[in-house]
């Protein structure tokens, strides 16, 4: 989890780095579609990713279709919040993002 936060913290904050390593792993040169894709996405990946138990809900939708007795639960039975709970109480991500 920790990596996966200094990654984010990257992407946010390094975006020369980031746009270079899409160039090289998506193995495109186009520096307006790089950019694009990078300004596409940049917003989507917030500081502390709790899992949005809310955006579950069209999810069990979908699978309702072929298995409706997903609806008899309740996002939070499949989600575990404690691992980015205790680097945010313990302040990993603010002192990720305070450089301190």
């Amino acid at each position: 989890m920790k990596a996966h936060l200094e990654g984010i913290k990257a992407f946010k904050s390094q975006k020369e780095l980031i746009l270079n390593v899409m160039a090289k792993y998506l193995k495109i040169d186009d520096r307006k579609l790089l950019e694009e894709s990078y300004g596409l996405y940049a917003p989507d990946f917030i500081p502390v990713p709790y899992p949005n138990t809310e955006g579950m809900k069209i999810s069990f939708e979908y699978v309702a279709v072929t298995k409706p007795e997903i609806m008899k639960h309740r996002a939070e039975e499949f989600v575990d919040m404690s691992f980015v709970a205790d680097l945010d109480e313990g302040g990993f991500i603010q002192k990720l993002y305070s450089g301190k």
